[in-house]
């Protein structure tokens, strides 16, 4: 015998459970009729009586008000109110007698008829006015006060009667619905039973098959594709593990061929790091060192040697750790300009420059990082040996700038006799380039000198006060004719500051003097020194007190005149700032314009170029750093910060 799909087992089962709701339904709806049909009957049988009775008593009590009304002598609204009951009084009666329903009740209505009739007759007899006034008194207390009563009594007989029958069919429909009740609950709990046991047969038939089919593809899911799902089924849930199985069966196919193919790949990227010409080593999350290329190796030994040990026991470079370290925790390109290293290779010393990187995975999750050094001795040497070009070529053109800077004023002056003021404006002209093109060459024969270590600079303790005072002195009367207007902010209290005077002052100097030509007349320039440091300082071997200090905090590296909390406010350092609310610098421009030959367009040309690079490089000899911040239109700040001297 073929064995029913699944679908046909699931619909058999529900059509079982929905012939059960049916069945409970129409025990319902049967019950609802019957109890609908008991109370139809009691409206039908007893409530219209009931309601006839009541109307005939208040009629009656009307009539008899309209009586009394008339002996008090309102014969008018008497015989109103009277004509006005008596037809209702004659309709319930009518009702009733046409409602008899209850043994008993036949007799009551013909009594109420004929006494009713008399009633009638003897009130049109009082208000006929044919009655003397002591003689209608006697006649309604004598006649008809007594059937008022009666008539009432018999109406409330007629009450009373019905009313008990209600009662009687209230209790009946009461014990119906109880007993209906009864019944459904047994019916339900039938159904009920009934329909457990049709649902703990579906599971078993159906679900139990489902759960070994789950649990089957939980392990493939795992991994484990050797595994099949052995169901015996003809139904869907046969076709489902077979399915299964042959999805196993191609896993198991497109495993092999991706292992093969990411075994390709890992030898393919071996070799590509194993030619790389730079260094490179791969460390993990936690810093140790997972693999050197061979270039690597040629620097820092074997790879065998160095696999595992974490990178500051490999490289022996504070800097290169340093650098690693801080790609895996920020997460991001570790490189800056001035990230570069020397290590002895083959008895050579050889410049690098660090790039370390760090690594993820799809998920985001941190593997490691990379770092490469980027091997850039010939660069360094093409450099040394342009600043040494421009460094001569800047020193011997000075002698001839010079020569000719002296023709040219003897010539201004009428040495050769006197020039026609076409001559004066051409020689005027020369002078002032070639004084231009003097100022270009001490400033490039000035910052190759800087640069190459020619003119390191001579520290000494000087107040900053005094710094302050000098270029004050020195571009005042520059802010003068251009109505700007110049202030100083010296806090009180503060410590002399390590420093070579003449070039920081060429550094305050160059900062103001472009803040007065980049401020329109009636703006103002601000020189302020306070305590503490709220930028970044250069130089991570100094210690607070600017000496050298070769450890390295490898869990965070900060300035070292900085406070532990990282916040810059030290009393190590001293902060020179200089703000402007001159025109601004555009917000591209800002990472540029310490670059060499670098002007902001559209700005007040005011030399080559040279004069912030300059100022940066010596900065930088003082181990700080100058930082700007700028918003177009609303003026520049510029900042850098001296260590305190001894």
């Amino acid at each position: 015998m073929k064995k029913q799909s699944l679908r046909t087992q699931l619909l058999w089962s529900h059509l079982a459970l929905v012939g059960l709701m049916a069945v409970l339904m129409l025990g319902a709806v049967f019950n609802f009729f019957r109890l609908g049909r008991s109370i139809d009957r009691i409206l039908k049988d007893n409530y219209k009586s009931v309601v006839a009775a009541q109307n005939m008593k208040e009629s009656l009590e009307r009539q008899d008000s309209a009586t009394t009304f008339f002996l008090a002598g309102q014969k008018e609204k008497a015989r109103k109110q009277y004509d006005a009951n008596w037809p209702i009084f004659q309709k319930a009666l009518e009702i009733e007698a046409n409602n008899v329903t209850e043994r008993g009740e036949q007799q009551l209505s013909d009594d109420i008829a004929a006494r009713y009739k008399s009633y009638r007759a003897d009130i049109e007899r009082l208000m006929s006015g044919k009655l003397a006034e002591k003689d209608a008194r006697s006649f309604y207390f004598r006649v008809l006060e007594p059937q008022f009563v009666g008539l009432k009594t018999r109406a409330q007989d007629v009450l009373d009667l019905n009313q008990r029958a209600i009662e009687r069919a209230d209790e009946r429909a009461k014990t119906e619905a109880r007993r209906a009740s009864l019944i459904g609950l047994i019916l339900t709990a039938g159904a009920l039973a009934l329909a457990v046991a049709f649902a703990h047969r579906a599971i078993n038939s159906a679900l139990t098959p489902l759960l070994a089919l789950s649990q089957g593809a939980e392990e493939i899911g795992a991994g484990h594709l050797n595994r099949r799902i052995e169901l015996h089924r003809s139904d869907e849930i046969g076709t489902l593990a077979q399915s299964f199985n042959m999805m196993a069966e191609k896993l198991r196919e497109a495993r092999k061929l991706e292992q093969q193919r990411l075994h390709r790949a890992q030898k393919m990227s071996d070799a590509a790091l194993e030619s790389l010409y730079d260094p490179v080593i791969v460390t993990d999350a936690t810093g140790s060192v997972v693999h050197l290329n061979r270039a690597a190796q040629t620097v820092f030994g074997s790879a065998e040697r160095a696999s595992g040990l974490p990178i500051a026991q490999v490289v022996n470079e504070p800097r290169i750790a340093l650098a690693v370290e801080r790609a895996a925790r920020e997460e991001q390109i570790s490189a800056q300009e001035d990230d570069f290293v020397s290590l002895q290779v083959d008895g050579t010393e050889r410049a690098y420059r660090l790039r370390a990187t760090p690594m993820r995975d799809d998920d985001g999750a941190k593997l490691g990082a990379a770092l490469v050094l980027e091997d850039v001795t010939h660069l360094r040497e093409l450099d040394r040996l342009k600043t040494e070009f421009i460094g001569v070529a800047s020193h011997e053109l000075r002698t001839p700038v010079t020569s000719l800077s002296l023709s040219s004023q003897l010539l201004e002056e009428g040495v050769g006799g006197t020039l026609t003021p076409v001559q004066a404006e051409i020689v005027a002209a020369q002078r002032e380039d070639l004084a231009r093109l003097d100022l270009l060459m001490r400033d490039l024969l000035d910052i190759t000198r800087l640069e190459s270590g020619v003119t390191p600079p001579r520290f000494e303790s000087v107040a900053p006060q005094e710094l302050v005072e000098a270029a004050f002195n020195a571009v005042a009367s520059q802010a003068q004719s251009n109505l700007v207007k110049l202030t100083t902010e010296i806090a009180e209290g503060l410590p002399n500051v390590r420093a070579d005077r003449s070039q920081i002052n060429r550094v305050l100097v160059n900062l103001l003097n472009n803040a007065i030509r980049h401020t329109e007349a009636g703006g103002e320039v601000r020189i302020l020194t306070s305590p503490g440091l709220s930028l970044v300082l250069r130089g991570d071997e100094l210690s607070a007190t600017g000496e050298a200090n070769n450890s390295m905090d490898t869990a965070a590296p900060r300035s070292p005149l900085l406070d532990k909390e990282g916040t810059g406010a030290v009393s190590g350092a001293v902060a020179f700032t200089i703000t402007d609310t001159g025109s601004g610098i555009p917000a591209e421009n800002l990472p540029h314009i310490f670059e060499r030959f670098v002007q902001v367009p559209d700005a007040t040309r005011g030399g080559a170029g040279l004069g912030l690079s300059i100022a940066q490089t010596i900065i930088k000899a003082h181990d700080s750093e100058i930082t700007v911040e700028s918003e177009l239109g609303k003026g520049s700040t510029f900042s850098f910060g001296l260590p305190v001297a001894k």
